[in-house]
């Protein structure tokens, strides 16, 4: 079978959505009203004390914590619509190609972002009409508060080592998630058991490798991490295939890993 067919995989998505309809929108609800609690005790609490702007800030923080930790664990979210075996069984029997069904579990956690989105403008647009019939001062939507600071110039700009490495953190860390999502068997707790695995990681890394401050020419920074990011991009590739071998060794009936 050809590992990727766009005919095929439109109408495994198309699958995939209609299956998993009532996960996406239990996500959606879920959201808003976390986001609508949120939005509504910032600006109810802090607006009473004249600090608006501060409010709508906290707000605009609240949400970009959201998206960052949404996109980084994303992958530990593969198999949260599929609540029993039979799930799995009707994912496995579907005339497509492992690679198509690895894929379009990964992008389950892609399908949320719009859920997400509309949850956030929702819970936006009902925070806005309850302080104003309220009746309280600068009143606004986050979303304008949110635009107004990303169009503003940022006073400090990171370096291009450290935007560097922030980058290749997450990018790994993403991938880690993906590793652990069919690594672990537990359709819920995958992430945190993913999480224990990376700590203890980090912590033999630290052990073996310890942290040495030292001073280097500009050549010699630049040739090291140049080197790093290589090692870093073919552990991300490393993790994803892994991800998606223990993927096609996915047992219906198991205990607590794949393997």
């Amino acid at each position: 079978m050809i590992q990727f067919n766009f005919n095929r995989f439109g109408k495994l998505a198309r699958w995939s959505l209609t299956n998993d309809k009532r996960y996406y929108v239990k996500s959606f609800l879920q959201i808003f009203v976390v986001l609508l609690m949120i939005f509504l005790f910032l600006t109810y609490v802090m607006g009473k004390n004249g600090n608006d702007q501060h409010a709508y800030k906290t707000c605009c923080l609240t949400i970009m914590f959201m998206l960052g930790v949404t996109i980084t664990l994303g992958p530990s979210m593969m198999f949260y619509s599929m609540e029993g075996k039979h799930d799995k069984q009707a994912l496995m029997l579907l005339p497509a190609s492992n690679f198509e069904k690895y894929l379009i579990r990964y992008a389950s956690w892609i399908f949320l972002l719009p859920c997400y989105l509309l949850a956030f403008l929702g819970a936006d647009v009902l925070q806005y009409v309850f302080n104003l019939i309220l009746g309280h001062e600068h009143v606004t939507f986050v979303t304008s508060t949110l635009v107004d600071i990303f169009s503003r110039p940022f006073a400090e700009v990171p370096s291009k080592t450290i935007l560097n490495s922030a980058i290749i953190v997450i990018a790994w860390i993403h991938s880690f998630y993906a590793l652990g999502a069919t690594f672990f068997r537990s359709r819920k707790f995958n992430w945190v058991l993913t999480t224990i695995a990376a700590i203890l990681l980090g912590m033999l890394q630290a052990w073996f490798f310890p942290f040495e401050e030292r001073t280097a020419d500009v050549e010699t920074m630049v040739s090291d991490l140049l080197i790093v990011d290589i090692v870093a991009a073919c552990w991300i590739v490393l993790n994803f295939w892994l991800s998606y071998k223990l993927f096609c060794r996915t047992q219906v009936i198991g205990k607590y890993v794949n393997l």
